[in-house]
């Protein structure tokens, strides 16, 4: 897979979450990304992180299932060839930014390093810190995940796409650490990574959180009967800015490290 592009690898640093909750028998769907992060204690160790919303891993008590391709004799993906990965009740290996108004939460997946499962994870490069007043708005940026369930259910690949940025991206928009992208932005979108070229390279700008929707009134007939309200997905969408990701996976590593820190864990080498 070296020899492949950005956008065609980008398709296997992703994963379509599926939380099944217990409470009312209900499912939350979103999309995940792999980090392996480095545990700095002077050991070499790492821990898999798979990042997204929090309100896509929505309630860590529940079933988490992802579903990733196998290997093959060359440690290509067999497509189609699938291995499912399945925590119950994963809230020990849950990690939520410790800002409840970040919308970001990880959850520690390095048991599939010891699996045959095919998957990628984002390089420490796309991590770089990105100077915002390289970045224009309406700058083109591409995004990989599954909208409405939508992806290529065959060879179990997800939907890579492209929109670009309508805020400007060096000021936080609406006062937080956001950006808002010119894109259709569907449930199942949440927690996509989404990248921007910066000075030839691309750079990850940040994870998609929220579409914006229009309210409105559907006007009935007879003219006299009630009103019905109605959603318009307006085209656009928030995404959470890289140093939050960072501040998520600092914040995983260290708490990761005092969980464990008397007691057995799961790491990969």
């Amino acid at each position: 897979m070296s020899g492949e592009t950005f956008q065609n690898q980008i398709a296997f640093i992703v994963s379509k979450i599926n939380i099944e909750i217990p409470k009312n028998g209900k499912s939350s769907i979103g999309t995940g990304f792999f980090y392996i992060a480095p545990l700095n204690d002077g050991t070499g160790r790492t821990i898999t992180l798979l990042i997204s919303n929090k309100h896509v891993f929505v309630e860590p008590t529940g079933k988490l299932t992802i579903i990733l391709n196998q290997k093959d004799g060359n440690g290509n993906p067999k497509y189609g060839d699938l291995v499912p990965y399945e925590i119950v009740n994963f809230e020990g290996a849950y990690y939520a930014h410790p800002n409840i108004d970040v919308d970001l939460a990880c959850v520690n997946a390095s048991e599939i390093s010891h699996t045959n499962s095919f998957y990628m994870s984002l390089d420490s490069e796309f991590l770089k810190e990105i100077d915002y007043r390289l970045i224009a708005p309406g700058s083109h940026v591409i995004f990989v995940g599954y909208p409405e369930n939508r992806y290529d259910m065959v060879h179990n690949l997800p939907l890579i796409r492209k929109g670009s940025i309508a805020s400007v991206p060096e000021v936080d928009f609406n006062g937080k650490g956001q950006i808002v992208i010119d894109a259709q932005v569907f449930q199942g979108s949440s927690g996509s990574p989404v990248f921007v070229a910066v000075g030839g390279h691309y750079r990850l700008l940040g994870v998609v959180s929220e579409t914006m929707i229009r309210h409105a009134q559907l006007q009935t007939l007879p003219a006299n009967a009630a009103q019905v309200g109605v959603q318009q997905i307006l085209g656009l969408g928030i995404i959470i800015k890289q140093k939050h990701v960072l501040e998520l996976i600092d914040y995983a590593v260290s708490e990761f490290i005092r969980r464990n820190s008397s007691a057995p864990s799961s790491i990969s080498s």
